[in-house]
């Protein structure tokens, strides 16, 4: 069975609003993780960021879902859209995740000691990579902020196919209308 446009649009709406609650459940382990190993528990204050993100995410996820086509379902979506890129995705994603730990840690390994390391990641605002648990949580809130990002680009770019040759007819189908 081939599913329609608005199946896939909102198989990406859900799978995106998914990821970004995987992104904040994994940064909330990640920031008790750093609060445990570094005896830092202002590192908890996320749990104020993370349960009430995810309640947004979850709520305009459902009112989207309610009514996609009216206007209570469209401005639901531009919640939801809204929430996931700024919190989930951008300040978690690209900058908890991707800069503050799987950047450092590479040039940490590949340049350690370098002075731009020190001025990118200075003390004692960051960790040095001593603790792996704390280092691979750190790196994994990447992979659902990646996965939330491309669905939700997928979805609000109209790419709604899933592939991209998938509403094209194949060579066999276009012989056969030809005749």
């Amino acid at each position: 069975m081939m599913q329609t446009s608005p199946d896939i649009a909102a198989a990406l709406t859900r799978k995106a609003a998914l990821a970004g609650v995987a992104v904040m459940a994994t940064t909330t382990v990640h920031h008790a993780i750093g609060a445990v190993v570094y005896r830092t528990p202002w590192r908890l204050h996320i749990a104020f960021l993370s349960i009430p993100t995810i309640a947004v995410i979850l709520g305009a996820l459902a009112l989207h879902r309610r009514g996609a086509g009216a206007p209570s379902g469209r401005a639901a979506f531009v919640v939801l859209a809204a929430a996931l890129a700024l919190v989930p995705i951008a300040w978690i994603g690209a900058f908890e995740g991707f800069y503050n730990h799987v950047l450092k840690d590479v040039m940490y390994f590949l340049v350690p000691g370098s002075p731009v390391l020190v001025r990118m990641f200075p003390p004692p605002v960051y960790e040095v990579p001593d603790n792996a648990l704390f280092e691979i949580t750190g790196v994994l809130q990447v992979l659902p902020a990646w996965v939330a990002a491309a669905a939700l680009a997928r979805r609000v770019l109209g790419r709604r196919t899933a592939r991209p040759d998938a509403a094209r007819p194949s060579s066999a189908q276009r012989m056969g209308s030809m005749r």
